[in-house]
């Protein structure tokens, strides 16, 4: 992979994103290692998704007072120092807050990285620089889901944090280097650049321009939601409110679901991998195949898939042999194909509202609905297994993306 010398400093997305990447399998693993359950699980995952709300308004906010440099090595280096005290990491309410520190610097070279290429790239080059920050972060994970998928068969998981540790020094030391300095720039200027845009939600689909007010959220009213076309915009936003609460369900909780059952470390870790490579692949692919189709009817297929998936690997725990071949067909289909293809399709639907008027209010609902559905779906996600088990709330996740898929088919564009 040959970058130009222009685009060489975003050699430390791609370092960062190997110590970030198999990060969250790689808590959840060792959250049961150390004796924690489901609901242990999903208090470490809920505390991650709350601190990536004010992560995402502080580090966004001070990307408009401060040189971005300087945040991308503060967000690489704060993140490196978790990572080491993660390894040092003797109880698990310890292990939960070192987690949440990394979680809130890891967001700090998001938003930035973004506002440097605008700054010190060429306009007809961006949707190249874009695309190159986007790959390259996207290929930091799956280096770290491999190595980490080899390394934990040889040594302990708070030993693989210290080898991720280097990864995050090494995005520091990198950033330092090569990272320009910058001048300020509003953030609402990544709203002209649908390039831009889509890459800051890929990398942290938070965003905030301006905090919501009350009256924002008027357009959920009863009156309005049942009334076509002035129901769009509340019902997109519902329907992809339902996609994260789902998938805070399913994701918190399965990689946990495997290890208890009796699958090996590694072979959790390789399932996920397998997900991430085919998540990368049809990111590479889904933008030409969405430029003469619905955005609608692909984000319709894509929740059917997604939720059949669920289903079925919500059932395949019957026993650890079913559940491993399952995971290996299944999962890349529900996070790697099914993912893709609605992320894409659904943030193409989202920047055709942004685009118009009251740009930052828009987004600033978006990402309270996200926000609030990624901590809620991480939160029951324990409760709920308990409950009903792990197949019982896989497949209740699948029904919801059932819901969300019709609720996509009901969509009626103003």
């Amino acid at each position: 992979m040959m970058l130009s010398r222009s685009f060489r400093w975003m050699w430390s997305a791609l370092l960062f994103g190997v110590a970030n990447g198999p990060l969250s399998t790689l808590i959840t693993l060792n959250i049961i290692d150390m004796g924690g359950g489901p609901v242990m699980v999903a208090y470490a995952i809920t505390l991650s998704n709350v601190i990536l709300i004010p992560a995402s308004i502080f580090w966004g906010f001070m990307a408009d007072r401060i040189d971005r440099k300087k945040l991308v090595m503060a967000g690489f280096g704060f993140s490196t120092l978790f990572l080491l005290l993660a390894s040092m990491s003797h109880s698990i309410p310890q292990l939960d807050l070192n987690y949440a520190g990394f979680t809130f610097f890891s967001t700090a070279y998001s938003t930035p990285m973004n506002l440097i290429i605008m700054e010190n790239v060429d306009k007809k080059r961006w949707s190249s620089a874009f695309s190159t920050l986007s790959m390259l972060s996207s290929v930091g994970y799956l280096v770290g889901l491999l190595i980490s998928t080899f390394l934990v068969l040889f040594i302990r998981i708070t030993e693989i944090y210290l080898v991720l540790s280097l990864f995050a020094a090494a995005a520091f030391v990198l950033s330092s280097i090569f990272t320009p300095r910058s001048i300020i720039v509003e953030r609402i200027s990544m709203l002209h650049s649908i390039e831009s845009f889509a890459v800051r939600l890929k990398m942290l689909p938070l965003i905030f321009l301006h905090f919501p007010r009350k009256t924002s959220f008027k357009m959920f009213s009863l009156n309005r939601l049942t009334k076509k076309p002035i129901n769009y915009i509340p019902l997109l936003y519902i329907a992809i409110s339902i996609f994260y609460v789902s998938s805070g369900l399913f994701n918190t909780l399965y990689p946990a679901s495997l290890y208890s059952i009796g699958l090996d470390k590694s072979v959790v870790l390789g399932i996920v991998t397998v997900g991430m490579l085919f998540q990368i692949i049809t990111f590479h692919f889904v933008g030409h195949y969405l430029e003469d189709r619905d955005e609608k009817e692909v984000s319709f297929r894509a929740l059917l898939l997604r939720g059949s998936g669920y289903i079925g690997m919500g059932i395949s725990l019957i026993t650890p042999l079913i559940a491993e071949a399952t995971g290996l067909i299944l999962y890349p289909l529900s996070a790697g194909v099914a993912y893709s293809s609605f992320y894409a399709a659904s943030n193409t639907l989202i920047f055709k509202i942004v685009g118009g008027r009251r740009q930052g209010t828009t987004l600033g609902v978006y990402s309270t609905l996200v926000g609030i559905a990624l901590f809620a779906g991480s939160l029951v996600s324990g409760f709920l297994s308990k409950v009903i088990g792990f197949t019982g709330t896989f497949i209740t996740a699948g029904i919801m993306l059932y819901v969300s898929a019709w609720v996509f088919k009901y969509l009626e564009e103003g």
